[in-house]
């Protein structure tokens, strides 16, 4: 099926912004955009009869997302993913965030725990109602709750960076069927063993629940890049 660009004749300059990091965004997650395609600003603001600006503020943002890799040489191209890199970003996040875990468990309070419990419910809510864009935007929130509860600046920010690393592996998996599992389930343990400020037990949690998704990740990219290996052998075949 033909995915045709939207019309932006009776949006706002906000709703037009948006409407091309929507547009962009699909095209890259659904394959349209193939990893490492240069997306070349006077191109895309052709294709969707708009100036360069919008184009250029949506790459930027879609930069933060992941999906968007910029170069001073080749300039903006769509991010290129691996499952070498999956493991690297993985394994500095485990570092990090356990020990934002561990930190943020000896502040914990009543608030805290209060939050966690309302982005949880979000996350339930956008689970059964496979909305998978909500998912990984409560998903997000809630550990970043927990990590802002450490009260290190300098921690949060590198655990920013590379949680934005990990935007596209994210919503590749989600993509391909990732997700299966009720996330309610995944994370109900951090926030009962956090209201007892059991903090060493908090990060082997969280170590353990980061590993696991890792793991998960990299078994439904490796099922991916397998199967359309397979695809390309198809293709190529005689008839």
């Amino acid at each position: 099926m033909t995915h045709s660009v939207p019309s932006f004749s009776n949006m706002s300059a906000q709703e037009r912004q948006q409407a091309i990091v929507n547009e962009i965004r699909h095209q890259i997650l659904s394959g349209q955009l193939t990893p490492g395609a240069r997306l070349v600003q006077d191109e895309l603001a052709g294709k969707f009869g708009v100036s360069r600006t919008p184009i250029r503020e949506a790459l930027s943002e879609l930069k933060q997302e992941g999906l968007v890799d910029f170069s001073s040489y080749k300039g903006a191209s769509v991010a290129k993913v691996s499952i070498e890199n999956l493991v690297d970003i993985y394994t500095v996040r485990i570092a990090l965030e356990s020990h934002a875990s561990y930190l943020s468990t000896q502040n914990a309070n009543d608030a805290l725990v209060a939050e966690l419990s309302a982005k949880m419910e979000q996350m339930g809510n956008a689970f059964h109602a496979k909305n998978f864009e909500q998912l990984v935007k409560s998903h997000n929130e809630f550990h970043l709750a927990i990590y802002r509860a450490a009260e290190k600046p300098l921690l949060y920010e590198l655990i920013l960076r590379y949680i934005g690393l990990c935007n596209v592996y994210q919503r590749m998996s989600l993509k391909i069927g990732r997700g299966a599992n009720d996330p309610i389930n995944e994370h109900y343990d951090i926030i009962h063993i956090m209201q007892y400020n059991e903090a060493d037990a908090v990060a082997a949690l969280m170590r353990s629940h980061l590993g696991q998704t890792m793991n998960e990740l990299q078994s439904a990219l490796m099922s991916e890049f397998s199967q359309e290996a397979s695809d390309q052998v198809e293709i190529k075949e005689p008839t």
